[in-house]
């Protein structure tokens, strides 16, 4: 803190010694100026702190001004921009080597593949708390392992380290990872690798809610990519299921007018065979035309392909077999 008012007698102004040894916390001791006794410790003794003071004063990282008491040989340093920066450099990469090794104990909730998330929730430079994927329960996200071991109030102002750009939705009455760090009011999310899913869009969401953004030190950055490289492999190709042998739950047909009826297209949407497997859309050769793990998903990808006969192929609905065109629609 700055002194600007003299001490009482045999009250000792603050002595370089005091401060860390640490480079990145020396520098902190500065954030909005500090007095110093201007003394040799400060200026010729063989200290840690006198070694690095200088260095910081070389480098930029501090800056120097008079103090206005008379009569005392003081001096008020002052923490500059470059100086913040190079703290926040180098708590960013031990924040992100904990976030990475937290992510090593993720636990998967079932035979398809998972990402490993580990999540670190900051402020001040102190962790306030932590998480990794499935810490709390079957599916829960790293960044909601952390969270909720705090009130909203305190993670205000934090930054927020996770493996994983955070995800924009998930299935009601869940909340995306994205949407609770904005309610949150996180100042930065430092993270290490985009989702390769074409449905997640929380950098931009963080964004566009003014949250500032970083990224993980490259070292760091490289080592989790190999580490989640089975799972972001298979986010950048779409798996096609193979047909399902299952009776169908919907059916409808398409036909062009003035064609024969042999030249109707037949569609169906049939349940998944195993548990955890895939809903259908199948023509009447069998070929799967899309693909989702839940009704809801499935019944997106069959409003898309009515859309897509109806509209721009301008091919005319009709019932077929059980089902029927309404009956296909309102399904969904």
């Amino acid at each position: 803190m700055l002194i600007h008012e003299k001490l009482r007698s045999r009250h000792l102004y603050p002595q370089i010694t005091q401060f860390p040894a640490n480079y990145a916390d020396f520098l902190e001791v500065f954030r909005g100026g500090q007095t110093v006794d201007n003394n040799t410790l400060l200026t010729k003794a063989d200290t840690v702190q006198t070694a690095m003071y200088k260095t910081a004063l070389a480098s930029g990282h501090l800056t120097i001004k008079g103090n206005p008491i008379q009569g005392e040989f003081l001096l008020d340093i002052f923490l500059t921009e470059e100086g913040t920066l190079h703290i926040v450099a180098v708590r960013d990469g031990t924040f992100c080597k904990r976030a990475v090794d937290l992510a090593r104990k993720s636990v998967v909730e079932d035979d398809r593949l998972h990402p490993y998330v580990g999540v670190v929730i900051v402020k001040d430079g102190k962790i306030l708390a932590t998480g990794y994927r499935g810490e709390s329960g079957d599916g829960d996200h790293g960044e909601y392992c952390a969270l909720k071991k705090l009130n909203e109030a305190d993670v205000q102002g934090a930054t927020v380290y996770t493996i994983l750009e955070p995800c924009s939705k998930r299935k009601p009455p869940k909340i995306s990872c994205a949407k609770r760090l904005i309610d949150c009011k996180v100042a930065r999310v430092v993270f290490g690798m985009p989702d390769k899913d074409k449905d997640v869009y929380g950098f931009s969401s963080l964004a566009e809610a003014g949250i500032e953004i970083g990224l993980f030190p490259k070292d760091l950055m490289q080592e989790l990519l190999a580490l989640n490289k089975e799972w972001s492999d298979s986010r950048r190709s779409e798996r096609i299921a193979p047909p399902n042998d299952t009776n169908a739950i919907a059916d409808v047909s398409y036909y062009k007018p003035g064609t024969s009826m042999l030249d109707n297209i037949y569609l169906v949407v049939r349940p998944p065979k195993d548990a955890g497997g895939f809903y259908t859309i199948e023509d009447a050769a069998k070929n799967v035309l899309a693909q989702g793990r839940t009704l809801e998903e499935i019944g997106v990808e069959w409003h898309r392909i009515d859309t897509q006969k109806v509209l721009v192929e301008k091919l005319v609905r009709q019932g077929y077999g059980n089902g029927s065109g309404s009956h296909l629609l309102n399904f969904f």
